[in-house]
């Protein structure tokens, strides 16, 4: 039977033409709407910590070059990593004179976007792994068109860099691990000179991200022999070392002794030992022809390349190791020892990309990671959550609340198809034990991180967004229960035709919400009405931005305005005569002749009581906003 021109023309396209064109597409819908949407709650202070990082990249920490106006140490955010912040900014400088009558934020909504479409990329590549490659092109479209996500692709500057991070990290350790599993011939990995080498690799690493701890430990052995009773062993030791010890303080022993740099010596040396003795045994066994590298180059670019992925991903959330953990996982369970030497470069090569990027860390990098572990654990959120139309505290939600918000926040196709795939594949896998080891790695991505919120009661807010990260194992299953339907059709049209349909809840809703997409909610709570009264709605009260029409056009000149928790989002669209105001203070009340006030926490009942209503900014009829007359 021959083939029809469409079907010719159709068998020319690739899984690849479809991905470019989809990033295509959306860059040149980004170049209409991106000016669209208001500023994210925490905005403001990520474009002045990005400044300041970037600024601490070229000139050093304060004390060096880097002045104190420009100083990194502020508010909490020094305990983020800054490196996507600092890369954001210095593109979003640089496209100020191409984007020339875009506003600064709306720059930046647009590189967020911009960094959006590389995750597009690497969940391709992990997908394809898992599925053939027109379903992985199947999961990216599903995934790029999900409202909630579409949104806060432009306004959220940590959680999307994250998960797009994330999943490059997982791509890339991925790709690492099968060139563990599949060595190029001739190139043994597994020796004990390589494994002795790369533990002396990290050890030297340490002498860097962990330079603090060891001077804190070098300085408790000095002062143990500084200290030690006269006449003692101890003492006598000292005294040979030092030479009149009672002449100096102790802090300047304790600092000549870390200015020495024994821990590095004797690394480089037991290095440069393993290696001449190596190369002497090859030499012995074969002449110089035999002297040769015994890790391939391909594994050892994966490696580095996985590596620095691994580190940047740190560098821009804490929760940036568990990619780590995943990957060394899923090497460990595919290619057992094998993966030992290779494992301990990638972490090495992480640590010293994240210590280098993150100017906190450069001074006291082990005491500055961990006290930032311990700043997000107990991260500070005073308040309440909405959720299933009760007010809860962050520390008190319900063990169900990051399942049920996945559940009613994306489009219920693919909740259903995701089901489909999460049985389908764990009863192959419980057949077949290689299956298994595959796809530990897509079911823990998914379940662990909330299993951990669960066990350790962890606070949460505004919505899942912390959890974004976890959606892409998500859509793999999707992508694998929809191979399990697909296979039940035999007309190719039909096929994709039903495919068109499982996009249909996604576009709509992405149309019908902008510049709100991030709000979504589906049918399985009856779309954004019905979750209004019962979960967060526009908890970053990006809506603001569309109540500055009406300031404009009906404030009188000089006139105080007040915009409740986000005056930002309010004074870079109204005119330059009027003063905004972020929160109220009762001896200006009544001064403010409008404010603007959002419905999150019920503020727009509880505040200026009295005050007539003269604007709303309502979504499907849903209540956001209000702009009330004072006076």
């Amino acid at each position: 039977m021959k083939k029809s021109t469409l079907q010719k023309a159709a068998s020319l396209i690739k899984p690849w033409h479809v991905l470019a064109a989809l990033i295509a597409l959306n860059i040149s819908i980004a170049l209409f709407i991106g000016n669209d949407y208001g500023e994210a709650w925490d905005e403001p202070s990520y474009y002045l910590y990005g400044e300041r990082s970037f600024d601490a990249y070229l000139r050093g920490l304060a004390g060096r070059e880097l002045i104190p106006q420009k100083h990194i140490y502020f508010i909490d955010l020094r305990y983020y990593g800054p490196f996507y912040t600092a890369l954001g900014w210095y593109i979003t400088n640089s496209l100020t004179a191409v984007f020339a009558n875009w506003s600064y934020p709306d720059i930046w909504h647009f590189v967020n976007f911009g960094f959006f479409q590389l995750s597009l990329v690497a969940l391709y590549h992990v997908a394809k792994r898992f599925l053939n490659r027109w379903a992985a092109v199947g999961v990216v479209l599903l995934f790029s068109t999900q409202p909630l996500i579409f949104g806060h692709a432009f306004i959220n500057p940590k959680d999307i860099p994250f998960m797009t991070f994330f999943t490059i990290s997982i791509a890339s350790g991925m790709a690492m691990a099968e060139a563990i599993q599949t060595p190029r011939e001739g190139k043994a990995q597994y020796s004990r000179h390589n494994l002795i080498a790369a533990i002396l690799f990290g050890l030297f690493i340490f002498t860097i991200v962990g330079k603090d701890a060891i001077a804190s430990a070098i300085g408790s052995i000095v002062a143990f022999f500084y200290n030690a009773p006269a006449d003692s062993i101890w003492e006598e030791i000292f005294s040979m070392l030092a030479n009149r010890a009672d002449r100096l303080p102790l802090d300047s022993y304790t600092h000549k002794a870390v200015a020495l740099g024994a821990d590095r010596i004797l690394i480089i040396t037991a290095f440069l030992i393993i290696t001449t003795r190596k190369a002497y045994l090859d030499y012995t066994q074969g002449g110089i022809k035999n002297i040769r590298l015994t890790l391939d180059r391909e594994l050892i670019a994966r490696t580095l390349f996985a590596g620095l992925l691994l580190g940047l991903t740190t560098s821009i959330r804490l929760l940036g190791p568990f990619a780590g953990l995943l990957i060394a996982g899923y090497a460990l369970l595919t290619s057992d020892k094998k993966s030992f030497t290779p494992l301990i470069y990638y972490f090495s090569v992480a640590a010293l990309v994240t210590y280098l990027t993150w100017p906190f860390l450069w001074d006291q990098p082990a005491s500055h990671f961990i006290e930032s572990l311990q700043v997000m654990r107990d991260f500070p959120f005073t308040g309440a959550v909405r959720f299933m139309g009760d007010n809860i505290a962050p520390s008190n939600l319900p063990w169900s609340y990051i399942p049920v918000l996945i559940t009613v926040q994306i489009t219920e196709p693919v909740v259903l198809l995701a089901w489909i795939g999460f049985f389908t594949v764990s009863i192959k896998s419980l057949k077949n034990p290689t299956e298994a080891k595959r796809n530990s790695l897509i079911f823990a991505w998914l379940i662990l991180p909330v299993g951990l919120h669960i066990l350790l009661k962890s606070s949460a807010y505004d919505n899942f967004r912390q959890f974004i990260f976890i959606l892409p194992p998500m859509f793999i299953l999707a992508g694998m229960g929809w191979e399990t339907i697909r296979q039940k059709i035999n007309n190719q049209w039909i096929k994709a035709a039903v495919f068109i349909l499982l996009l249909i809840p996604g576009l709509a809703g992405i149309a019908s919400l902008h510049p709100y997409q991030y709000i979504y909610y589906n049918g399985f709570v009856g779309g954004l009405p019905g979750a209004a009264e019962n979960f967060e709605t526009d908890y970053w009260l990006t809506s603001y931005r569309e109540t500055a029409d009406y300031i404009n056009n009906n404030a009188s000149k000089n006139a105080w305005i007040l915009a409740w928790g986000a005056g930002y989002n309010v004074r870079g669209n109204v005119r330059q005569d009027l003063t905004v105001f972020d929160f109220d203070t009762d001896d200006v009340e009544k001064l403010y002749e409008y404010a603007v006030i959002t419905t999150r926490f019920d503020n727009h009942i509880h505040l200026f009581t009295d005050a007539e209503v003269v604007f709303e900014v309502r979504k499907k009829g849903v209540l956001l906003a209000v702009v009330k007359k004072i006076k």
